[in-house]
Formats: structure tokens, sequence, C-alpha cells
């Protein structure tokens, strides 16, 4: 009787002895009762699983057995696909995947899975619940909440249970979470947002029922601390102010970037931006920011960025750096014009990095009526302070005057500001003082006749070559300092 029994056996797990199984692991002197008591079949399944209608996610367990199994689902449930429905020769323990059509209907779907294995009575039951299609409506607020906090209800309809959540935890909802039953029903949510002590703030307002999802913003308004818009903040390149209104619910401080400019708080609710002219060749701006006077306020400011054009034009070899200096390289006409016109000039320039070659140059010049007047500095030929030409006066005098001094290349590789300029003199108008310093120490100065006198007309003026040269001279100019005056 054992020897029928060892034949049927070896038939019966035939597919299990040429997947995974050695011989030696059936104990071929077992009656039947015992071969069937050692077969394995596990199962890491859960007993339920609940899946949404329209996206129902997937079903997935693992099998693990000695023995070939199937999986198989009850009758008319067709809206459930097993993949794979039964064991390969090749292997008896597989991980399954179990997934879903999508549910259309409005009443819940359920149904059985059922693995089991052959010559073995052990299997596992797996209960699917597909929920129906859900419905969901939801009427969002659109008013904004309070500074001081407030609430607002809204409303939602659906026939699934329901859950509704915000994204920050300044905005609460009561109720939370609400029972449907299949048939659509009204619900009310309070939303409560609490005080702001900062700016506007926004959130998000989400509501989920079934696989249904909605969603909607609120706004709750803030502490305010901002500028006014302005059309144009900027200041005149020849300098100026520019008043800044504010805007705020909290007191508050100014602060300034840019030390060219000036900051003053005026009241409550203006700030005075004021700046010189502007002595770089750059246009220049400054961040005006505001900020909270206290603590208290979060990461609350607000800024404006206010702008100053330059008051020069260039020509020739110039090169605006970084900084807002200007490198001016040997070349025929290589200079900085300076955008105004005016009679009396004092022009100072800070010099910066410098390479004064043996025929350097370095010009002040302009011109009124037919008189000239210029610093004429040029190594190897004429170092002068100058006007001539004769004056608009009735009689065409001369206004001949010129104070040559002396100046090396050191010097000028040395020197750190060049100041030159022309008055009226103090005591006689008809006269003119020169003056020309080289580090704050006088190059030379005299008096002479003034053609300003004579001639209501206003002159442009320029800085830097009067011609090339070919002893690799540049120079660069930090700022340029200038009064023009008309007296």
């Amino acid at each position: 009787m054992k020897s029928i029994f060892k034949i049927a056996a070896c038939l019966s797990f035939l597919a299990l002895l040429v997947n995974a199984c050695k011989l030696e692991d059936i104990d071929t002197q077992m009656t039947e009762e015992e071969a069937v008591a050692a077969i394995k079949l596990d199962c890491d399944a859960l007993e339920s699983y609940t899946i949404q209608a329209k996206r129902p996610q997937a079903v997935s367990f693992t099998v693990n057995s000695t023995t070939p199994w199937t999986v198989t689902v009850s009758e008319g449930a067709d809206w459930l696909t097993v993949t794979p429905a039964s064991s390969a020769v090749s292997s008896l323990s597989e991980d399954i995947r179990i997934t879903a059509a999508a549910n259309d209907g409005l009443v819940d779907r359920s149904a059985t899975v059922t693995v089991k294995g052959e010559n073995t009575s052990k299997s596992y039951s797996i209960a699917i619940t597909q929920l129906r299609l859900g419905r969901l409506s939801v009427t969002p607020l659109t008013a904004e909440f309070a500074l001081n906090g407030s609430s607002q209800s809204f409303s939602l309809e659906t026939n699934l249970p329901w859950e509704a959540y915000t994204e920050d935890d300044w905005l609460t909802l009561s109720p939370a979470s609400g029972e449907s039953d299949g048939a659509m029903k009204s619900f009310t949510v309070q939303a409560t947002a609490a005080a702001n002590t900062s700016v506007v703030r926004s959130t998000k307002v989400v509501v989920t029922s079934g696989d249904e999802r909605k969603e909607f913003s609120v706004t709750q308004k803030g502490q305010s601390l901002e500028f006014l818009p302005l059309d144009d903040p900027s200041i005149d390149r020849q300098g100026g102010e520019l008043t800044l209104t504010v805007n705020a619910t909290m007191d508050w401080t100014v602060e300034c970037d840019n030390d060219d400019f000036t900051v003053t708080k005026q009241g409550a609710d203006q700030v005075k931006v004021a700046a010189g002219r502007n002595n770089r060749f750059a246009p220049r701006t400054a961040k005006i920011t505001l900020l909270p006077a206290s603590d208290g306020f979060g990461d609350v400011s607000y800024s404006v960025t206010v702008s100053q054009d330059i008051n020069f034009k260039f020509e020739g070899n110039c090169e605006i750096l970084a900084d807002g200096s200007v490198k001016i390289s040997s070349g025929a006409a290589s200079r900085v014009v300076l955008l105004d016109q005016g009679r009396y000039l004092h022009l100072t320039l800070t010099m910066g990095e410098k390479n004064f070659g043996s025929a350097a140059q370095l010009w002040v010049q302009g011109k009124i009526g037919n008189v000239n007047i210029y610093n004429q500095l040029s190594l190897g030929g004429n170092t002068r302070i100058r006007t001539d030409g004769n004056m608009a006066d009735p009689s065409a005098t001369s206004a001949y005057k010129s104070t040559t001094y002396s100046i090396t290349q050191d010097e000028l590789n040395a020197m750190e500001t060049y100041d030159y300029g022309f008055a009226p003199n103090a005591t006689d108008p008809t006269k003119m003082d020169m003056f020309f310093k080289v580090n704050g120490s006088v190059k030379a100065s005299h008096t002479g006749n003034n053609p300003f006198y004579y001639d209501t007309g206003s002159s442009s003026y320029y800085f830097g070559f009067y011609g090339s040269t070919s002893d690799g001279t540049w120079y660069v100019v930090k700022t340029c300092d200038i009064e023009l005056t008309t007296e």
C-alpha cells in the first residue's frame, strides 16, 4: 500500500519537484494524511481592502507555497483583474496584483478573492470593496478674513464621507469631516482665522470625498508696511530730494544701503530721500527699506530702489568700471564732457590707479565767445593755466593771461586729487581769479581779465586728453565734483 501511495505522491507533486524541492525533502514513508498536512500555502494579504471609485488603487500581496495554487474572484466580479491568477511550473512563490476598473455606479460593490492550493484544504479569502462614484461640490469662500481674526462659512455637498483641511495652521475648520451614506448631503463648515501680526497671507482649503478633491484659496488682510507707488523714483542727476509716502499700520524705521543718499523719516507717513550731484560716472542707486520698529511682526519689510543718472558723456577711450569710476586711456580726444554748461567752474577729480607716461595729458578746457579757458597739462609740452582770445567788450580787450607751472611724471603718478577752478575776483568783477592744485598744494594761480563779465553766454567743459599720445598714459578718475555758477 505504501509503495502505491509513493507513486501517486510523486505524480501529484511533479511541478513542485521540478521547481524547488529536493527529493530527500519528501518522506516517501508518509501517509497520505501526513503528506497533505506538510503542504505549505502562505499569503500575506489583508482580510479586506477598500478602493476608490474613479482611480482605484491596486491591491498587492505575496503567495508562498509548496503546491500549485490559483487565485479566483467571486462570481460577477469581472471588474477585477488578477495577475497572475495561478502558479507557474517555474515558480510557486509570486507577487499578486489585483486591479479594478472604475466604478461608475452610485452604489458600492464588493467581491471576494480566494487563494487556494492543490491537495490542501487551506485557503485565503480576501474581501475587496470598491466605493461608489463620489460626487462633491464645494461653494468656496471669496471674502478676505479680517486683520484681527474672523470666521466665515462655506458649504459642500457630497454622497461619501469627506474630510477638509488647510495648508496653514492659522486657519482652522469645524467640522473637519463628515459622513454620507450614498445620498447627496449638504454640510456647512466654519473657517476661523487667527489674528494676523504679519503682512497679507494666503492659504489653501482642501476638501476630499472618495477620490474627489476640491480646493480653493483664502486670504487674510495683513499689517501694512509699504511705499505707495511712485511714477518716477529718481533724483535729478544734479542733486535733489524725493519724498516717498508710506502706508503702514505699525511704527516703522527706514534704512538706506548707499551712503551717497540720505534718508529722513518725516512724521508717520513720509520718507525724504536726498542726494547731491552724482559725482560718479555711472548711474547710482539706493535701496530704501522700511522695517517694523519693534519685534512681533515676523519677517516684514518693504523696499524701493531710487536711482540717479550721471552728469557726463564720454568720448574716445573711456571705460566705465564696476565701481562707477572711469578709466581714460591715451587717444585723440579721449575725454569726459560735462553735460551741464556754466560760467565759473570749480572741478575736483579724485584719482584712482594711474600710469602717467612721459607725454601725459590731463587737460580741463572750456570756451566762452572767442576766449579759451583751460589748464594745459602736457608733459613734454606746456603746463600752464591760461585764458586767451579777445573778450566781448566794445574794445575787444585781450583776455590773455598765462601762468606756467612745473610738475613731474612722478608727481602725477602720486596725484590723489586734481583741483582746478576760476571765479570772479572778490573786489573787481572785471577780473577773474584762476588756480590749480595737486593734492591740496597750489601749483599755479593768477588774476586776469574776466571774459564772463562782458559775455552772458555759458561754456561746456571737458577733462582728459586734448590730443593723442603714444606713451601708454592712462588714469582712473574715481569721482568728479563740480561747481558751476553764473556769478
